[in-house]
């Protein structure tokens, strides 16, 4: 899409958004003087008049903030409920009553007062929602962007928005009306009422036309969860997108589509040197000691292949070692590296059941390794130290295409002795490793035959004298 087009794309939804929010609420004033809503040729003492008009407005201003934003729940509630829209309608109404004649009373006291305003200000008040004096605001609380929303239903959500925005303006020339009648001079409640029943009806046909939009929207595919309908609702029941969707904020915690690893109490599917390996405080725990050396060795999860995937899980070093989380990576096949002799006598010939080859997402905190893209057991090693973008194909001859950032910088982003947030992204012959929010590393491995480029196994390192310990581990498994 061309940029004037796009521009033209947003516009015109963040205009049918304002609409269907229709005007803020009183509490929420323009700057004096300053075009838009300021009062024309309005006094310093005018201006400190009207702001203190509008804060002792704020109890039943906020009172019918909160009976529209139930009004709106009401109508997205599933199943639709008809007679709770109405009474919720009915308390709309009687909190638009009861802000009105508040406001009547407050500008009586206002224009029998030297500030009062004259006729050309009056309408320019009315004109601009009964705002004057100082303030701001907006919906405090509400995140710009829907959580979790995919493009469809952006774009079911926006012809939704755009379907009821005729009520909607119907609604905002409503509450207009009570506005004007409540600042008329003199004063005329019969008025007031009439215009506050016009706001409940205009509130109503459109509850009502919204219930009937977001019940056919929900019995599509694309239908709202939980989370998505409460923020649909704190947005004013409208969606402000353009089809373009804005990404999730990042949360390692989320943990939608994946499935646990690890039962946090036992080995359960894991397979490994139990001279080593046990669990402790929630997490699988690997242990190397001069009196207990392990050398290279791994703890094997059984229970799953995958090629394609989004791993994430809490990993922590205790001691001079190292780790590292292996994937794609194969057991039983020959080790190229020497065995240490004390690992050998210790645990004897080595088994090539507890030994993974494969691509890996390192963890040496008190060495540069953090982070970087390692093939474990290959002739490949070191693809990507921390900090680069490398293009390469298996064996062949690598290529730095970029740099994320200084190594020694994204170093200091690992933790020594605490835990940390690690990401694995791999997807077709691309890897990404992403380490406490940073991205670290980047991969891509364009030869198809290559052992990075298999489906395997996952597991967990130790490497010389060290403690890691490993927990929360979460799988999004895509083939």
């Amino acid at each position: 899409m061309g940029r004037a087009l796009a521009t033209l794309a947003i516009l015109n939804v963040v205009g049918i958004l304002a609409l269907a929010q229709g005007p803020p609420p009183a509490s929420q004033t323009a700057n004096p003087g300053r075009g838009g809503r300021g009062i024309p040729g309005a006094t310093p003492a005018q201006n400190a008049a009207l702001a203190e008009m509008n804060a002792g407005l704020a109890p039943q201003t906020q009172r019918l903030a909160a009976a529209r934003t139930d009004l709106i729940a009401a109508a997205l509630a599933q199943p639709r409920n008809d007679a709770a829209i109405k009474a919720k309608v009915e308390a709309v109404r009687a909190a638009e009553r009861e802000l009105a004649n508040a406001r009547a009373d407050a500008f009586r006291g206002l224009q029998a007062s030297p500030n009062r305003l004259a006729s050309g200000q009056v309408a320019a008040l009315a004109g601009g929602g009964a705002q004057g004096g100082r303030g701001g605001g907006g919906r405090g609380g509400v995140r710009t962007s829907m959580p979790h929303v995919t493009a469809k239903q952006a774009a079911g959500l926006t012809e939704m928005t755009s379907g009821l925005l005729s009520l909607s303006v119907a609604l905002n020339a409503a509450r207009a009306g009570v506005i004007s009648s409540a600042l008329a001079a003199p004063r005329n409640d019969a008025a007031i009422q009439t215009k506050v029943d016009a706001v409940a009806a205009a509130e109503l046909a459109l509850a009502n036309a919204r219930a009937d939009a977001f019940t056919r929207f929900q019995a599509t595919l694309d239908k709202l969860d939980t989370e998505q309908l409460a923020w649909l609702v704190a947005a004013g029941g409208s969606y402000g997108g353009t089809g373009f969707t804005e990404p999730e904020p990042m949360n390692f915690n989320d943990h939608r589509g994946y499935v646990s690893l690890f039962d946090g109490v036992s080995l359960e599917g894991w397979d490994g040197n139990p001279k080593f390996w046990r669990v402790e405080g929630g997490a699988i725990v690997g242990e190397s000691t001069p009196e207990n050396p392990s050398g290279n060795t791994y703890i094997v999860y059984r229970g799953v292949e995958a090629r394609d995937f989004t791993l994430k899980f809490e990993m922590k070093i205790e001691g001079s070692g190292g780790s590292g989380f292996q994937y794609r990576s194969k057991t039983g096949i020959p080790w190229l590296r020497p065995i240490p002799a004390n690992v050998t006598a210790n645990v004897g010939p080595v088994n090539l059941n507890w030994m993974m080859t494969g691509p890996q997402a390192d963890f040496w905190p008190s060495q540069i390794y953090s982070g970087q893209f390692y093939s474990e057991n290959t002739p490949m090693g070191i693809m990507a130290y921390r900090g680069q973008v490398v293009e390469g194909a298996g064996l062949a001859a690598k290529r730095l295409m970029g740099n994320i950032g200084d190594r020694t910088t994204l170093g200091s982003l690992v933790k020594m002795n605490d835990w940390n947030e690690y990401t694995v992204i791999a997807r077709g012959g691309t890897f990404i490793h992403i380490v406490n929010g940073q991205l670290m590393a980047v991969m891509v491995d364009d030869d198809p035959d290559s052992s990075n480029n298999q489906s395997g196994l996952f597991g967990i390192e130790i490497e010389a004298t060290t403690k890691v310990s490993v927990r929360n581990i979460w799988l999004k498994k895509l083939n």
